[in-house]
């Protein structure tokens, strides 16, 4: 038999025996070398590969616990200077979770008690070893899950915090209501930036949340929380006071939350300042429906409360009608005074107008200086001219405007409902056609709609064919290639031209219907239509095939002067989702001229927005270089006058030759118009000319047309 010593070497601290089993780390406390194999001994039988360090006194007990992990301690109760209870204090105070099993030879119930009480997971005596192995087995397995418990504490925790830390960084409220109670059971701290008030104030009832609700939205608060309960969900704007005197807009959305029997436990909200939001949409709305410059209710707003006193009227037979006014003279205050005096002057006469007609009636302002009236429930003819004449009284006094008397009178046409038409377009139309029989007989008057006049004007027949073919869509757009001279004839863009597709007469000549759009002013709604289908198109093109393509549109005088174009263009960019470097306006020379001021001003704002400038028909107005330096333009569109006799013509080729000159100087795009023979194409090219449009390319075609077309890529 080998000498104790040897034994005890063969169990040195901390090295494994060799044993086949689960490996366990023991810190024996024991001062017998025998008891220790004993115990060492026991463990091996039960299936355990024992790592273990023995140690007889505190100090060491304590050295052995800082250095290393160890899944239990078992520990004699008799030591040289302590005894079990001691050992156990030392464990529990250093290693808390720490599996502790006392074994002696002799402690009595009482002692044993005591460890039990003191924190030992159990006691043995070292007589009977049998239950060694179950018990350390046992003990490991509760460890085990004790670790584990701890780990999804420990997750938990971190996860609220977490939470805690993102709801105390949300702008919105987080909200929860016991119920059946009420009781609110939780608030996160963005309460207070928008009650006014602390979350702590709210959750000890030291402020009831409902008292702060507005006073004409509580009863309808009141009914949807308790509707919310039975429903189940809740989604509702109303207004707050703060203490401040501040109201708010909040919108509230919450849903009801049950247990695991379906009894409803709770009520948890995000509730959100929209405030800012509520302003903006009053903001846009107002924008969309009210002028700008005099506050008047705009031509969409006009239409609605037209269509209502139409339906109005139709069912009760009464009567109404629609004053189409136009200023007189009015363009003459604009070029001698400037726009600012305009504006002052438009603003003056409107509040003027607003002042002479009922509460039920409507002034609107259609754009530049012409206004609609809406006159409902008149009981004859007689009742609108009665108003007309109020409302040429209020306009006659002077406006005194920098230093300036300005006397101002007006042209006033009628049309009733429902002699005179029983829709919105038809009554405007004829209101309109009346007005122009008003400039006709001398300005300063009224006239009614009469139709036997208006049918013997073929102008007027056009015009009314006019409304009808925007209202009927019977315009469409054709494209006209425009191509990279320098770049194999590759195609860049298309100029969009409108074309109108009469039901009778087929295509008619734009040289027959524009000019007729512009003085009327349907080249406004018209111009619009032609953005929108331009700016749709393209997006289709650059969606299919080059996303540098560009399309470009021309602009009316009465479009930039006299409507918002900026509004207008941003509003379809944004609704066709086209870039708008995607999209240049082409506006003449003879419109730069007018009103150089206003024009800078709007043509710095379209370039604001991204979109290019070019001057179309450049050449044959008179434009000066001091002039057009003045101007946001991207390019010039020679005009094809000028292309035209280039191989024949020394005076037309010079011109040209100096136009491009002069492009390439001010860092400007030039696009020469006309271009129909080769010859004027090597002309071209000689001189630097990148852009090319002519029916030398294409023709104007249809969008399926241009479509195949850009499927080739060249022409």
């Amino acid at each position: 038999m080998p000498p104790l010593q040897d034994l005890i070497a063969e169990s040195s601290p901390c090295r494994d025996t060799g044993a086949v089993g689960r490996r366990l780390r023991a810190l024996i406390v024991e001062d017998n070398p025998v008891d220790e194999l004993h115990l060492l001994a026991k463990l091996r039988a039960a299936g355990f590969a024992v790592e273990h360090r023995s140690v007889d006194s505190v100090f060491a007990l304590e050295t052995a616990l800082a250095e290393r992990h160890w899944d239990i301690v078992i520990s004699d109760y008799v030591l040289p200077d302590c005894d079990g209870l001691d050992v156990l204090a030392v464990v529990r105070r250093l290693r808390p979770d720490l599996p502790f099993v006392l074994v002696s030879g002799g402690i009595g119930e009482a002692v044993a008690v005591e460890a039990m009480r003191a924190g030992a997971q159990d006691y043995l005596l070292k007589q009977n070893l049998l239950r060694l192995g179950a018990v350390v087995e046992r003990e490991l397995a509760k460890s085990a899950i004790a670790r584990e418990q701890r780990a999804e504490r420990q997750k938990l925790r971190e996860s609220e915090m977490r939470l805690h830390s993102i709801l105390a960084t949300l702008e919105d409220i987080i909200w929860s209501i016991e119920l059946p109670s009420q009781k609110l059971v939780y608030l996160n701290p963005s309460a207070e930036s928008i009650y006014g008030v602390s979350a702590a104030a709210f959750l000890q009832g030291q402020t009831d949340w409902l008292d702060m609700v507005h006073p004409d939205d509580r009863e309808r608060m009141v009914r949807s929380l308790k509707e919310a309960t039975t429903s189940g969900s809740l989604t509702t704007e109303y207004r707050i006071v703060r203490p401040d005197g501040e109201t708010r807009w909040i919108l509230d959305r919450a849903r009801v939350v049950f247990n695991e029997h379906g009894a409803r436990i709770r009520l948890d909200g995000i509730a959100r300042d929209v405030t800012q939001q509520r302003s903006s949409e009053a903001k846009l709305r107002h924008a969309a429906h009210f002028d700008v410059l005099t506050g008047l209710p705009n031509r969409i707003l006009l239409n609605e409360r037209l269509q209502k006193a139409i339906d109005a009227a139709a069912e009760t037979d009464a009567r109404m009608a629609v004053v189409f006014i136009d200023l007189d003279r009015f363009k003459i205050v604009n070029d001698s005074m400037g726009h600012d005096a305009g504006d002052e002057l438009l603003r003056v006469l409107s509040r003027r107008l607003a002042q002479r007609v009922r509460s039920s009636d409507t002034v609107a302002r259609l754009g530049g200086d012409e206004f609609v009236v809406l006159l409902p429930e008149i009981r004859q003819a007689a009742d609108a001219h009665a108003v007309c004449e109020q409302m040429l009284l209020a306009l006659a006094p002077p406006v005194t405007i920098q230093n300036h008397d300005i006397h101002c009178t007006a042209s006033m046409g009628v049309a009733v409902y429902p002699q005179d038409g029983r829709d919105v377009a038809t009554l405007l139309r004829h209101a309109d056609a009346a007005m122009y029989r008003a400039k006709q007989a001398g300005r300063n008057t009224i006239c009614f709609h009469e139709p036997d006049k208006n049918a013997a004007s073929g102008v007027l027949r056009l015009e009314a064919e006019l409304h009808a073919a925007l209202a009927q869509e019977q315009f469409e757009l054709h494209f006209q290639p425009q191509v990279d001279l320098l770049d194999g004839r590759r195609i860049i863009g298309f100029e969009a031209l409108v074309r109108w597709r009469h039901p009778e007469r087929g295509l008619v000549s734009p040289l027959d219907f524009i000019p007729l759009a512009e003085e009327t002013g349907l080249i406004v709604p018209l111009g619009e239509w032609v953005l929108r289908s331009a700016c749709e198109q393209a997006r289709k093109w650059l969606t299919d095939f080059d996303p540098e393509l560009r399309v470009a549109v021309n602009v009316s005088a009465r479009q930039l002067m006299g409507s918002d174009i900026v509004h207008a263009v941003s509003r379809e960019l944004e609704r066709s989702g086209l870039p708008p470097h995607n999209l240049e306006l082409e506006l003449t020379e003879s419109m730069l001229m007018q009103s150089v001021g206003q024009t800078v001003k709007v043509l710095g704002e379209l370039k604001r927005l991204g979109v290019a400038v070019a001057i179309d028909d450049f050449g044959t107005g008179y434009s000066s270089l001091a002039y057009l330096r003045r101007f946001p333009i991207d390019g010039l569109k020679i005009d094809a006058s000028f292309v035209r006799d280039i191989g024949h013509d020394a005076d037309d080729a010079a011109i040209c030759a100096c136009i491009l000159a002069m492009a390439g100087s001010l860092r400007m795009q030039a696009v020469a118009e006309g271009v129909e023979t080769e010859e004027q194409l090597a002309f071209l090219r000689a001189h630097g000319c990148r852009i090319g449009q002519g029916y030398l390319f294409g023709r104007p075609m249809s969008a399926a047309e241009a479509t195949a077309l850009l499927r080739k890529g060249a022409v």
